[in-house]
């Protein structure tokens, strides 16, 4: 085993979390490098709920033993076990248009899980780290960071979300460009809620509708919740630049849906501030595959595949980068086979799955613009199996 490999882990999200935690547990040294502050990293407000099914199986692999045992703990409810079908329900009357089977699907916290992956195994994070530029050469890949300082590595993977900096310097700033698709999307995390509308927005189901972090199932207003929407066409997100009228446009709006859905949104305070997002996806390409100088630099997570949020497949795909890198880093560090030769059978795999789940959330997406089609969508065909 090559004891003097080290791998450059650019961002730390998940994914990068959980490839630190698996090369760790293989004791092969390795750096995530985040761009946000230690504060900011630990103590921002930005949260928002993700599906963990059949990608449980993949996060699992990376764990050390002591931190399967606590593997409930980032999830949105860790006292509830996941057995009620997630029901599809129509905004405009409340009907349950299907429910969904869930076999071992469960939702956790962004904010919860990076926590838990952070402090589980002590991680090694260098924080405030901007990548400015790369060089791969020879043996060894050097990046260097805003702030002026720089890291010497023999790989990176670039786990840096949807604008990614990795992913341009792999395929050019033009091909890396993330795709505009029309749709706009809300995503507001409160608290505040009387006891009555707590209950009422659990209501439809226990966690996958609208919970984001339940810590005592018997105190209420210890409950967080995630309320989400979306639309496609005008207004766009530019066209809702200003907070005020972006909230009375969206309290308007979502006035018209039945409850929990009315009143999760016409009961935020009047000073809130809805972040809004313009709806954007990049799918890697499947034709032909991009110079990973010599398996020296690659793409997992966001960076790889970003996809809309709506088939509930972004963390999953993640976790399955996760789990494949650690086990092709492994083969290359015992000397079963050349980096080259990992990184591009990893790369052959993920590319057209990651491209697939890409176009079936947009699918899914657009199967929800009208009752007329929203049964048609990959969610109701398929469920939520892996592409």
């Amino acid at each position: 085993m090559d004891n003097t490999f080290r791998v450059l882990i650019i961002g730390g999200g998940n994914c990068g979390l959980a490839i630190a935690t698996g090369l760790k547990k293989a004791g092969i040294h390795y750096t995530v490098f985040e761009r946000d502050t230690e504060h900011d990293f630990l103590h921002k407000a930005r949260d928002w709920g993700m599906l963990l099914h059949w990608g449980t199986e993949y996060l699992g692999r990376v764990l050390p033993d002591h931190m399967q045992k606590r593997i409930k703990e980032p999830r949105v409810d860790p006292s509830y076990e996941m057995i009620d079908p997630i029901p599809y329900i129509n905004g405009d009357t409340g009907e349950v248009l299907a429910r969904v089977p869930t076999d071992v699907i469960t939702r956790v916290s962004r904010k919860k899980l990076r926590r838990f992956l952070t402090e589980g195994e002590g991680l090694s994070i260098e924080y405030g780290k901007t990548l400015q530029s790369m060089k791969a050469q020879g043996d060894c890949v050097t990046v260097a960071f805003k702030d002026g300082s720089q890291a010497e590595g023999n790989m990176v993977i670039g786990c840096d979300g949807s604008r990614s900096r990795v992913r341009e310097y792999l395929v050019g700033a033009e091909a890396a460009k993330l795709e505009e698709i029309g749709l706009t999307m809300i995503n507001y995390v409160g608290s505040g809620y009387t006891a009555e509308q707590a209950q009422l927005l659990r209501s439809y189901h226990p966690i996958v509708q609208l919970s984001l972090d339940i810590p005592d199932p018997e105190v209420t207003t210890e409950w967080l919740f995630q309320v989400y929407t979306s639309w496609w066409g005008p207004p766009f997100a530019a066209d809702l630049q200003e907070p005020a009228a972006r909230l009375a446009f969206v309290k308007g709006r979502m006035s018209q849906f039945c409850e929990p859905y009315r009143t999760a949104f016409t009961a935020i305070s009047d000073d809130a501030l809805l972040p809004i997002y313009a709806g954007q996806q990049w799918a890697p390409p499947t034709a032909a595959a991009w110079d990973n100088r010599g398996g020296k630099v690659t793409l997992a997570g966001d960076a790889a595949h970003s996809m809309l949020p709506h088939r509930g497949q972004g963390l999953n795909n993640a976790m399955r980068d996760a789990s494949d890198l650690v086990d092709a880093v492994k083969l290359a560090v015992c000397g079963k086979q050349t980096l080259a030769e990992v990184v591009t059978a990893y790369e052959a795999e993920m590319r057209p799955r990651g491209a697939r789940e890409v176009a079936l959330s947009l699918e899914q997406a657009r199967k929800t613009r009208d009752w007329e089609t929203v049964m048609e969508g990959p969610v109701f065909k398929q469920g939520y199996r892996r592409a």
